[in-house]
C-alpha cells in the first residue's frame, strides 16, 4: 500500500530545512527545537518529518542540478525527493497541479540520470550531493576509485550501534537483554563490546538503557578509546570531552579506579555527562568547564598524566552518514580555523603526559589537513614524542583491521563500515 504524503509533513520539511540553511547549530539540533515548537505532532508525522529532511539533506546538490530552474523551490525539491526516493506521484495526497506534475517527472528522470559535467570532481559533487573543494581534497590523496567508494559510503545512513558499559555487564548479556525487549542485534567486528542493531529504533526508553547497560557510539568511537589502553588506577584526561561518550568508555576500561578528568570549553555539552554517568554507575570522573584549554586546573596537571586524550574539533567530514549537512556547513576558510584551534590544543594538552605517559590525538575527519599532516607539524616540533603503530596497540586487544599500513588510525566507512575516523598515537619519552 503507497503512503500517503499529506501537506502538513511537507510544509514541516520545508521549514526545518529553512531553519537548517540558516542557523550555524547542526541539523539534529534544529530538528529537535522544531519537535519542541510542534508538540501535537504524532510519532508518525515526527518519523516522516526526520526521516525526509535527512534525505533531503543527504541528496540536496543533486536534487537541485535535477531540479533546474525549480533549484529555488524547495517544496519543488521535497517534492521531487519523495517522488524519487519511493512514493510514486499518484500517492503524494497534496495540491499538485498538471504542469507541476509534469515538472516532476522529468526533474526526476534527470536526478536517476543526471547529464554531468566532463570535471569528475564536479561529476562526483553532484551524483553523491557534496561540495567540489571536500571531493578534489580527496581526489588529491586517493585515486578515484577510493574517493568513489568514500562518497557513495557517506551517503549511506549509518547503523545504530551500541556500546555495552563493562562495569555492568558482558557484551552478550546485554545482547540477550535488548532482544528480550524485541530489539535484536549483531556483534561488532572489530570493537569487543560493541553491538550493532538489526533495525532502527527508539531504544532510550528500553529497561536495559535505563539501568545503563549500554551508551549509543559508533564502533570507530570505540576503538579510539581503546588506544588510549587506559587502566585501573591511571590519571587520564579527556581534554575535549563533550558529552562524554568517549569518557564513560574511558571509565570502563579504568573499571571505576583512578582519576579521571573530563574537560571541555562548552558547558552546556559537559553537564550532559552528569546524568549519563550516574546512570553507567559511574563515580571517578571530575568534570571541568574550562574558561580556556590553559586554565588552571590544566596546569596543575602538568607531567601528571598517565594518558590525555584530544578528540579534537574537527571538521566532520568523517560523519556524514549521520551529519549530511555538515558538508555545507564547512569552508575551507572554516577548515584553515579548524586546523589552527587543533594545533593550539595539542599544545595545550601535550605537556600534561608525563615520561612514559601517551597523548592520543583523534579526529572524525577525513582529511589529511586535519590529521597526518597536523601530526607531522606537531612531531617536528616536539622531538620528546614518538610516534606508535596503532594496529599494534589494537592487535594486543586482539582487533585486526584491513588496510592499516603504517602507524596511524584510519578508519574508512567504506571498508570498515565505521564513521570515517583518524587517531595516531604518540609516546612522550
Amino acid at each position: 500500500m503507497l503512503l500517503r504524503v499529506y501537506p502538513f509533513w511537507v510544509a514541516s520539511v520545508v521549514d526545518v530545512l529553512q531553519e537548517i540553511r540558516c542557523s550555524p547549530l547542526p541539523a539534529d539540533t534544529v530538528l529537535q527545537q522544531f519537535f519542541r515548537k510542534h508538540r501535537k505532532m504524532g510519532k508518525r508525522d515526527r518519523a516522516f518529518v526526520a526521516e525526509t529532511v535527512y534525505g533531503m539533506l543527504r541528496h540536496y546538490r543533486r536534487l537541485a542540478y535535477a531540479a533546474q530552474d525549480q533549484a529555488s523551490d524547495v517544496r519543488f525539491l521535497v517534492l521531487l525527493y519523495l517522488r524519487v526516493f519511493g512514493f510514486g506521484a499518484a500517492s503524494l495526497d497534496l495540491p499538485i497541479s498538471l504542469s507541476e506534475r509534469s515538472r516532476l517527472e522529468a526533474a526526476a528522470r534527470r536526478f536517476q540520470a543526471p547529464a554531468l559535467p566532463a570535471d569528475p570532481v564536479a561529476a562526483l559533487g553532484i551524483t553523491y550531493s557534496l561540495p567540489d573543494w571536500l571531493v578534489a581534497a580527496w581526489m588529491a590523496a586517493l585515486p578515484y576509485e577510493a574517493v568513489e567508494r568514500r562518497c557513495a559510503a557517506l551517503k549511506e545512513p549509518a547503523p545504530l550501534t551500541i556500546r555495552v558499559n563493562t562495569l555492568k555487564a558482558d557484551r552478550e548479556t546485554v545482547r540477550q537483554r535488548l532482544r528480550a525487549e524485541g530489539f535484536p542485534s549483531q556483534p561488532t567486528p572489530y570493537s569487543p563490546t560493541g553491538l550493532i542493531l538489526e533495525e532502527k529504533a527508539f531504544i532510550f526508553r528500553t529497561r536495559a538503557f535505563q539501568e545503563g547497560l549500554f551508551e549509543v557510539q559508533d564502533e570507530g568511537s570505540q576503538l579510539i578509546s581503546l588506544l588510549t589502553e587506559a587502566k585501573p588506577g591511571q590519571v587520564v584526561v579527556d581534554g575535549c570531552a563533550g558529552g562524554g561518550g568517549k569518557t564513560l568508555h574511558l571509565a570502563a576500561l579504568m573499571q571505576g579506579k583512578g582519576r579521571l578528568y573530563a574537560f571541555d570549553v562548552h558547558k552546556a555539552r559537559l553537564q550532559e555527562l552528569r546524568p549519563r554517568a550516574r546512570r553507567a554507575d559511574v563515580h571517578n570522573i571530575r568534570l571541568h568547564v574550562l574558561p580556556h584549554n590553559r586554565a588552571p586546573i590544566v596546569q596543575r596537571l602538568y607531567g601528571k598524566a598517565d594518558v590525555v586524550l584530544i578528540d579534537a574539533p574537527c571538521s566532520g567530514s568523517g560523519v556524514l552518514r549521520r551529519n549530511p549537512d555538515a558538508a555545507w556547513k564547512i569552508t575551507p576558510e572554516r577548515l584553515a580555523a579548524l586546523v589552527a584551534q587543533q594545533q593550539q590544543i595539542l599544545e595545550a594538552y601535550a605537556p600534561l603526559v608525563r615520561p612514559g605517559g601517551r597523548l592520543v590525538y583523534a579526529t572524525c575527519s577525513l582529511l589529511a589537513e586535519e590529521n597526518e599532516r597536523q601530526i607531522e607539524t606537531f612531531l617536528a616540533q616536539h622531538p620528546e614524542f614518538t610516534l606508535l603503530s596503532a594496529a599494534e596497540v589494537l592487535q594486543r586487544q586482539h582487533i585486526a583491521l584491513p588496510g592499516q599500513t603504517d602507524a596511524f588510525l584510519r578508519l574508512e566507512p567504506a571498508t570498515h563500515g565505521t564513521d570515517g575516523f583518524f587517531a595516531a598515537i604518540l609516546l612522550r619519552t
